[in-house]
């Protein structure tokens, strides 16, 4: 009796202390899923700019040959 109560409490103290991990595994990757949405989001506002910017390029080059 005294060996099946000492298993349940190391059973007991496993589940406890790998639940405490994955907490921080899942906080850890939540905060790394933010930051690569933020580089996604940030690549995205970049090249609308470079489209932009080549679109304008574009436009001053046509003038310059209609000249």
């Amino acid at each position: 009796m005294k060996i099946l109560m000492k298993i349940t409490m190391v059973l007991f103290l496993v589940g406890i202390v790998s639940c405490r991990d994955t907490k921080k595994e899942e906080e850890a990757e939540k905060a790394v899923i933010e930051q690569i949405e933020a580089v996604e989001n940030e690549a995205e506002e970049i090249s609308k700019k470079i489209n932009e910017e080549a679109t304008e390029v574009e436009n001053s080059l046509k003038e310059l040959d209609s000249i």
